[in-house]
């Protein structure tokens, strides 16, 4: 078990380093004013695109929304309000081959209540990386 425990939780470090970096990168193919303000809006927000078409005239600024980006509409093509939310890549492996790593791992992948009513005996004495085996399931 203590293996497993280190296995996710190097998995986890590794993840969570890798889902915090954001590899998107915005490239303009012209210098026209629209991608300017498509590139504004990706990396920025609708709010500085809308700020910077302002800069031209409050009626363009008015149909911003008007404009496409690749195809999509520049409101969807912008940076999201809460740009905190990350991805959470988890991978479960196991540490070793019993009988209650595996239940752990297979609670992890397909539910607790799943492997619950596959099971003739009880889970509640199962401990995966020292929580109980409903609350490690929960928590992945």
């Amino acid at each position: 078990m203590k293996k497993l425990l280190l296995s996710l939780s190097l998995l986890l470090t590794a993840t969570a380093a890798n889902a915090i970096s954001d590899n998107a990168k915005f490239v303009a193919i012209d210098s026209s004013f629209e991608t300017t303000l498509c590139v504004t809006a990706a990396t920025k927000g609708f709010k500085a695109a809308y700020q910077e078409a302002e800069k031209i005239s409050k009626e363009y600024a008015k149909s911003l929304y008007l404009n496409t980006c690749n195809g999509v509409a520049i409101k969807q093509f912008s940076l999201p309000k809460n740009t905190d939310v990350k991805a959470k890549l988890v991978k479960i492996v196991a540490g070793d081959q019993t009988a209650e790593t595996k239940l752990c791992v297979e609670a992890a992948t397909k539910g607790y209540e799943l492997v619950a009513a596959k099971q003739s005996t009880s889970l509640r004495g199962i401990v995966c990386n020292g929580q109980s085996i409903q609350h490690f399931a929960k928590g992945i």
